[in-house]
């Protein structure tokens, strides 16, 4: 049981962290991009409306203090420097920002400032993980595994000198956790699995030493929620308790109070509510992350892809361009745009996004999926023969059960079209007033001209003695 645990949380961090490129066909993009389709029941109502109100701006404090309230509590709750605290917490901001060189910098000079700490590879952990969860790939792959190496080893080398114990023990819980994501994304489920249980080892110690650390509620918030959410969703998995509304405080706690993870159990809530059904509660948790940092490439595509459910195409096409602008190399924002126009009817436009998407190097999967795309854009066009082909194509590439399905729909197609232009070839045109054609007269015959000529002569005699 313990073991199943562990790999429903592997896999929650997993959902809540980037899920793959979905792969709608239909207009069901919003089905397609839930765990479980719609089939559970929601757990809170959806808002009535969007809020658009800014953040609160920190209170002014007229005092002496160097630093915002939330770093000394940090520091209280941890039992660390202050100053040790508000640099590991404005090197993670600059993450947020998407300030992927600035970060790295911050992190290493940490690093020279307090050596032993493992900073600089947990900094270059963060930045590589977050730039394939950008894309979904493993571009960075080799550079990721150098530095999660290096800052594990450092971790546990720290953690036999006393001191910083909840601090330690929470970062590499964190790296081991980023690990079972990674190594779940590439298929190697028994080492995601041991990671996992590594990592939930860490995460314990860390409650226990410093037990109101707000921020070990993010993975506790994620468990809960998605453990109901996979669990019911997938047959054979035993059925747990409901345990959805209390992960969503958690991750409401930590969206709060959070020392570090505030901005990420905010992200955390959107995939929440997404899955929930409540499109308005998961923009305005999109919405909220994206005016602290407007160059979050992960969260722009998130608030394209939510307006284009929630059928506000103008602003999921604005913020999908916002996300161009940060990364033009990104190729999921292209995909997603492509289903965007198709929904649209906006044709042109989506086959210029689908093939922007198919320049890119892809896996098999993801090229089978633009073909489909791209296949679709063809179909609306009616014209079967490129949506066949592209559609035979996606199949060979990615052996795709939907590239049948589409093949059996144009196939139906073409014989509905066929079928109707034989009907109108047959059924004669009605002929309208204004085009009546008059029936020359014929010629009369002598005879009947000359007895016609003999009737009016005696008309005209008897008009005449009248």
């Amino acid at each position: 049981m313990k073991s199943l645990r562990h790999m429903l949380a592997c896999v929650a961090f997993s959902i809540a962290t980037g899920g793959a490129v979905q792969a709608a066909e239909s207009d069901q993009d919003y089905e397609d991009a839930t765990f479980t389709g719609k089939k559970i029941k929601p757990v809170q109502e959806d808002i009535e409306e969007v809020t658009t109100v800014a953040l609160q701006e920190q209170a002014k404090d007229n005092s002496l203090q160097l630093y915002p309230d939330v770093v000394y509590e940090g520091a209280r709750v941890l039992s660390m420097d202050v100053k040790f605290v508000a640099t590991c917490r404005d090197a993670v901001e600059l993450v947020y920002q998407r300030k992927y060189r600035e970060a790295k910098l911050a992190f290493e000079e940490a690093q020279r400032r307090y050596p032993g700490s493992a900073l600089g590879p947990i900094g270059k952990v963060l930045v590589y993980q977050a730039l394939m969860l950008e894309n979904l790939d493993f571009s960075y792959e080799e550079q990721y595994e150098l530095a999660a190496n290096q800052a594990r080893q450092q971790l546990m080398e720290a953690l036999e000198i006393r001191g910083n114990d909840a601090w330690e023990h929470f970062i590499l819980g964190g790296v081991l956790g980023i690990d079972a994501i990674h190594s779940m994304r590439r298929g190697n489920y028994l080492t995601s699995l041991n990671r996992a249980l590594e990592a939930m080892k860490s995460v314990n110690r860390a409650k226990e030493i410093a037990p109101e650390f707000p921020d070990l509620k993010l993975g506790d918030g994620l468990y809960n929620y998605w453990r109901t959410v996979i669990s019911r969703g997938v047959k054979g998995l035993p059925d747990f308790a409901d345990n959805r509304m209390l992960g969503i405080k958690q991750l409401q706690e930590v969206e709060e109070t959070g020392i570090f993870l505030g901005p990420a159990a905010t992200f955390a809530l959107t995939y929440t509510w997404l899955e929930e059904g409540a499109l308005k509660r998961a923009t305005q948790s999109a919405l909220r992350n994206h005016r602290a940092y407007p160059n979050n490439v992960v969260n722009n595509i998130m608030l394209g892809r939510l307006y284009m459910y929630r059928r506000h195409y103008s602003d999921s096409e604005k913020y999908f361009k916002m996300a161009i602008q940060v990364a033009p190399k990104n190729r999921r924002v292209y995909y997603f745009m492509t289903r965007m126009y198709l929904r649209k009817k906006r044709l042109d436009d989506a086959e210029n996004a689908v093939n922007r998407f198919l320049e890119f190097d892809l896996s098999k999967r993801d090229r089978a999926l633009g073909l489909m795309q791209k296949s679709l854009v063809f179909y609306r066009r009616k014209d079967w023969n490129r949506a066949e082909a592209l559609a035979k194509e996606a199949w060979t590439v990615g052996k795709l059960k939907r590239a049948k399905r589409r093949l059996s729909s144009i196939n139906k197609a073409r014989e509905r079209e066929a079928q109707r232009n034989t009907k109108a070839a047959e059924t004669p045109e009605p002929i309208s007033p204004s085009t009546k054609t008059v029936e020359p007269s014929q010629p009369e015959s002598p005879k009947a001209a000359k007895a016609a000529k003999a009737a009016k002569a005696a008309k005209k005699q008897k008009s005449q003695q009248d």
